[in-house]
């Protein structure tokens, strides 16, 4: 049976029904867990979400958005390529916004990141970045000698000093607070619903590339990917991407060293980013593979290079990522992550990235496994590529599983994961697409209106 089919399958409904019994359990056992006084610290288990069903003027928004997605997905074979991406990343700019606006201008976007928790909170301390970065690890974890007022709010002590820096450059060219903050993770975002299909089709899956665009411009982790660093995140790793797979496919060294700075910013904007070289050697493989050593050394040596530098950067100027990483794993445990149990968020992980980026990301994940277990040339190169790009994003998510630092909060935490891991929706054709975009668009539907994410 061809996994690429064009036909729903019963294996599709199998991988579906076990993404949903999978939330299910999460869901139970998470509120069992809770009733017994365990601190999970999660409102709604397995979501740092509370039940609140709503509606806003974001929401006939939506509504538009989708039916548009749904057109779009009837076209893509024939718009030319160029317009093709421009509707998509347009389409899902829309989309993020409508969806942030199903909660309100103020609640769904200018106070999000003006939480205590966010990187706002600590913008006023820094005085320069150099002082900053040659200082940032002396504050990130509770110390004795600290008062715990000097201790970085969560999410700056969570991350690199470069993600709070990016903040605090905009701020410094004027446009500070919550408002430009958002629309700042919104628009970096909203390129990866481009970024990910250039990717595939650099790497050989032209048509897979142009089936995925709807499900990218519907993207359901919007939800959370909208008014959020993390989604910020996602843009620039999936950017960093796509221009080094143009390098090394077309022999541009400037893309290849513009893709590898990206890259090495992903990893000083998110520690757990590291594990997106995992995708980066698929695709190292892969051109190896189409174009051979000779056509693609130099490019990806520049790639290298524009990442090194990076991490040279930050070394002159006194941040050592490593020093850092160790400090935010005294930090994390001394935190709620020492209560909560790992035998329940090892698996409850996984039912929030599935209820982030819909139940239906794992009917493609289970189509790019179908499509590796036939072999090689079976059914077709650029099926493997799809799927090869897909498995790679699932197993970065299962490795940052495994660390046991990520305990909770992964519907935000794994969105890179999960958008790289949509390359399997391109193995959908005709009725199974169909059905899963639908299905995508509505899960996310459901969650923006049935629960208050905080995002």
């Amino acid at each position: 049976m061809d996994p690429t089919g064009a036909r729903w399958r019963r294996s599709d409904t199998v991988s579906l029904v076990a993404a949903l019994a999978l939330i299910a359990v999460a869901v139970v056992v998470g509120h069992q867990l809770k009733a017994r006084g365990l601190p999970i610290v999660l409102p709604g288990p397995p979501l740092l979400a509370f039940w609140k069903p709503h509606v806003g003027w974001g929401t006939p928004l939506a509504i538009g958005c989708v039916v548009l997605g749904l057109r779009l997905q009837v076209t893509s074979p024939t718009l030319p390529w160029r317009r093709l991406l421009l509707v998509g990343w347009l389409l899902n700019l829309a989309w993020m916004c409508s969806l942030t606006l199903v909660d309100g201008v103020r609640q769904g976007w200018v106070d999000v990141l003006t939480n205590p928790n966010e990187y706002l909170h600590d913008l006023p301390r820094i005085t320069s970045p150099a002082t900053f970065l040659s200082t940032f690890t002396d504050f990130i974890a509770f110390r004795d000698d600290l008062d715990p007022g000097q201790v970085w709010t969560t999410h700056v002590a969570g991350h690199p000093p470069l993600a709070t820096l990016m903040f605090w450059l905009l701020d410094r060219v004027g446009l500070g607070g919550g408002f430009w903050a958002g629309a700042l993770c919104i628009l970096i975002a909203s390129t990866a619903s481009v970024a990910l299909p250039v990717t595939l089709r650099e790497l050989g899956a032209a048509a897979a590339a142009r089936r995925l665009v709807p499900f990218l411009s519907l993207f359901p982790g919007a939800v959370w990917m909208a008014v959020s660093a993390d989604g910020l995140f996602a843009g620039v790793a999936v950017s960093g991407l796509a221009l080094v797979c143009v390098g090394a496919g077309r022999g541009r060294l400037p893309a290849s060293l513009a893709g590898g700075l990206l890259l090495g910013t992903t990893v000083f904007l998110s520690y757990g980013l590291v594990l997106v070289g995992l995708t980066v050697l698929v695709a190292i493989g892969l051109t190896l593979t189409h174009r051979g050593l000779r056509a693609t050394l130099g490019p990806w040596v520049v790639a290298v290079l524009g990442a090194l530098a990076v991490a040279v950067i930050h070394l002159a100027f006194g941040f050592n990522w490593f020093t850092g990483l160790a400090e935010l794993r005294v930090r994390y445990y001394q935190g709620i992550a020492s209560q909560r149990p790992f035998s329940y968020f090892v698996y409850a992980n996984v039912a929030a990235w599935f209820i982030s980026c819909s139940p239906f990301l794992a009917v493609g994940i289970w189509r790019a496994a179908a499509v590796l277990a036939r072999g090689r040339g079976a059914p077709s190169p650029a099926a493997r590529v799809a799927a090869l790009l897909a498995l790679s994003g699932v197993l970065a998510a299962v490795l940052a599983d495994l660390s046991a630092l990520s305990k909770a909060e992964t519907e935000r935490i794994w969105l890179t994961f999960g958008v790289i891991a949509s390359s399997g929706w391109s193995l959908l054709r005709g009725q199974g697409a169909s059905w899963a975009l639908a299905g995508c668009a509505l899960s996310a539907l459901a969650v923006n209106h049935l629960l208050d994410t905080g995002w």
